[in-house]
């Protein structure tokens, strides 16, 4: 397996923070924090995990917001 990082990754990150305090991270963050990575590539794991805890629907827009670290 390669060391190379992908949108699990971001899906990850963004789980671990979100059980540990209740909010998503910033978009712009993970940006930051994945900086080896597309923004196409950070999007995909931000829209897998909100999938995972029912803020977007498969092929849909967003229809909720969770609360973010600036909420």
């Amino acid at each position: 397996m390669s060391g190379k990082r992908s949108y699990w990754h971001v899906y990850n990150r963004m789980r671990r923070h979100y059980i540990a305090t209740g909010l998503m991270p910033e978009r712009v963050n993970l940006l930051a924090e994945f900086a080896d990575l597309e923004p196409a590539d950070v999007d995909e794991g931000i829209a897998e995990f909100e999938l995972s805890i029912g803020l977007r629907k498969r092929g849909a827009e967003p229809d909720g917001k969770a609360k973010t670290e600036t909420d």
